[in-house]
């Protein structure tokens, strides 16, 4: 979801917001990687009415504290502002698909005029004898798109792109060809995502716990295994050649919830030499990946192109 704007002196700045902080990175010409994160004032999350307002405070403190460049951001909403649907349509032209995925969206999901749309095509699955193709479907109610931008500009930055976390997350960790599978926790929510060669295939939020607050280990093993299911059966992605665990939980409960699942062994981003030379061995590494991949993406492309 682009909005314009780009700067040669640096790449854009990366933007993270959650329910509890906003984190920003940005990779300087000069090889440096910039970190800052502020954390919101407790109690406050996104469904809080003056949510955007700490957040675009929290961003501006970010800012001054850090030695960024330039204006331009790439940002991505919280999880809980996103609803994820999946759409099979029928082989056509692209030039017609994205108004057909509208149609289809509010016909089925009843995501009308008050959503804005973000779509990725999976690939091309079998749906009985007839050839479909899987789309990756986000909306967010255009008021907190309009809020979420709003906040960034009154920090003082330019928001270019909104992007999509699963993106950024294949963006950052995906490196040469194959499959590989994502499960990135924050807070209570974990996120499952699922690429092969470098495309989104499959990208599923995963429920809260009931605390709100702590990952629930046993639920997040049962909704692994029923993804790792359709992954199987929809694109014949038996066992994927990686599987990375990032975010804010990469404790061994997790990375056990995870491996009862699944037989290839869980990476974290401390096994990642070259993301660790960008994040300058910082010990919360983990909790940087969304932002480092959001500030990966080249804006000035990224403002053309507008959505993922």
């Amino acid at each position: 979801m682009g909005f314009g704007g780009n700067n040669k002196a640096s790449g854009p700045i990366g933007i993270a917001v959650s329910a509890g902080e906003v984190r920003l990175a940005q990779r300087l010409l000069s090889g440096q990687t910039i970190f800052e994160r502020e954390a919101l004032p407790q109690g406050i999350n996104p469904t809080s009415a003056d949510f955007h307002t700490q957040c675009s405070r929290a961003i501006a403190t970010a800012i001054r504290r850090g030695a960024f460049v330039g204006k331009p951001t790439v940002s991505a909403l919280p999880t809980e502002m996103l609803r994820y649907k999946t759409l099979r349509m029928p082989p056509m032209p692209p030039e017609d698909l994205a108004q057909a995925i509208a149609w289809e969206a509010g016909e089925r999901f009843q995501f009308d005029d008050h959503y804005m749309l973000q779509h990725h095509l999976a690939g091309t699955v079998m749906q009985g004898n007839e050839q479909r193709q899987e789309v990756i479907l986000l909306a967010a109610e255009k008021s907190a798109m309009h809020d979420h931008a709003s906040a960034i500009k009154r920090a003082g930055l330019m928001p270019t792109v909104i992007d999509a976390t699963g993106a950024a997350l294949v963006r950052l960790l995906f490196k040469g060809d194959g499959s590989m599978l994502i499960v990135h926790t924050e807070g209570g929510y974990a996120q499952v995502v699922a690429a092969r060669d470098g495309r989104v295939i499959f990208d599923k939020p995963i429920d809260r716990s009931a605390d709100k607050s702590t990952l629930d280990h046993a639920a997040l093993g049962r909704e692994l295994s029923l993804c790792l299911r359709y992954l199987s059966v929809t694109f014949g992605l038996h066992v994927p050649d990686q599987v990375w665990l990032c975010g804010d939980n990469t404790s061994p409960q997790t990375i056990s919830a995870i491996s009862k699942s699944i037989s290839t062994p869980v990476l974290t981003v401390g096994d990642a030499p070259a993301i660790q030379r960008l994040l300058e061995a910082k010990p919360d590494a983990a909790d940087w990946s969304v932002a480092l991949g959001l500030a990966m993406r080249d804006h000035q492309s990224a403002s053309q192109r507008g959505a993922a």
